[in-house]
């Protein structure tokens, strides 16, 4: 075997050299058909074309720009969750009188999340740590029929261990409780930390895009959201993980800034929803929750949660910032910890400014 690798060896070399370049010209044309972003295409066209060796496997992991095992999952779960989406829209209240211009922006809005805006919301800004985690803490304290959480990062360290027994007394009291964490962004976590959640009855799960024949390859997508729901009554969602850096006690890391908010009345619903979905990939089941409609405030704020991801047909999350953007008349803020516009989102802010 080894006198004919010896014998062969130039014919091998040429065979493989050319097989890495024809499957390189492939992807390179996969990833024209399928990239988001032309500086992307771009790049990866040029390393599967010069580099294909080297190319091919990190394309292979971090080229698609969709997660397919995701999608084929989310729509499963949509085709069971139909019922619950109907209700949520016919529940939606009318935008009638609001302005024409401001009409416009919702409908397109509405259309980019597949959810209507809903009014009679309550909105509490945290801001903070501090302020985030002691509501949260408060609200699960008082939970009375079940909590959904999900998180990229959970820390066993004292805010960790604070939220871990928050949650571990509210299992023991026979609240449900459904726990959702990121398998890389918790990659530190304890397996004592979680085993002792699931022997006090609280369902764990971790979302995983490695390991499962439906997506394999995909590590690069991960689940950033952090929310908290509950009783249908009460959702937060922002940027704070669980951890003591959140708070500004990591001294390596000194002030942490990070915003968090508190939503009461019907836009729960659409929280349930995203975490719903999220629930399904990793689980493929569908819990029992509360869609009974509820008004925070009359009139109160219009609301619309507009989740995005790698399942999305259209890049979503960008689109509604160019039409936010668009609809400005008076002025625009924006509050970002990674501003990186691309050239859609400059030209759209100096005609705004114009």
């Amino acid at each position: 075997m080894i006198e004919f690798l010896q014998q062969h060896a130039f014919l091998l070399f040429g065979a493989g050299y050319v097989l890495a370049h024809l499957l390189g010209l492939g992807m390179a044309l996969h990833a024209i058909l399928n990239g988001r972003t032309p500086q992307g295409t771009v790049a990866w066209l040029m390393a599967l074309i010069a580099m294909p060796a080297l190319a091919i496997p990190f394309y292979l992991f971090f080229g698609s720009p969709r997660f397919w095992g995701y999608i084929r999952a989310r729509r499963a779960g949509d085709s069971r969750l139909t019922p619950v989406v109907e209700e949520l829209i016919a529940n939606a209240r009318g935008m009638d009188v609001l302005p024409e211009q401001t009409r416009q922006f919702m409908r397109v809005s509405s259309a980019l999340a597949r959810m209507p805006f809903s009014r009679g919301n309550a909105a509490e800004l945290l801001i903070d740590g501090e302020a985030t985690f002691d509501a949260i803490c408060a609200a699960i304290a008082g939970a009375e029929h079940y909590v959904l959480v999900q998180f990229y990062i959970i820390h066993d360290d004292g805010l960790g261990r604070r939220f871990r027994d928050v949650l571990l007394e509210r299992a023991r009291a026979g609240v449900r409780v459904h726990l959702l964490y990121d398998e890389v962004g918790c990659w530190a976590l304890p397996r004592a930390y979680l085993e002792q959640l699931r022997e006090a009855g609280v369902e764990v799960s971790g979302f995983t895009s490695i390991g499962r024949r439906r997506s394999r390859f995909r590590i690069n997508f991960r689940n950033h959201r952090k929310v908290v729901v509950v009783d249908g009554r009460v959702a937060f969602l922002g940027g704070h993980n669980v951890g003591d850096e959140y708070l500004g006690l990591d001294p390596k890391l000194g002030h942490w800034r990070d915003t968090h908010v508190a939503l009461r009345g019907p836009v729960v619903h659409a929280v349930q929803l995203a975490f719903l979905e999220d629930w399904y990939w990793s689980t493929e089941r569908i819990p029992q929750l509360d869609w009974q409609p509820r008004m925070a405030a009359e009139p109160g704020v219009n609301t619309l949660v507009l989740p995005s991801g790698p399942a999305d047909e259209l890049d979503t999350f960008a689109m509604y910032i160019l039409e936010a953007i668009n609809a400005a008349r008076h002025r625009l803020w924006i509050v970002s910890p990674y501003f990186v516009p691309d050239e859609g989102v400059i030209y759209a802010l100096q005609l705004a400014a114009l």
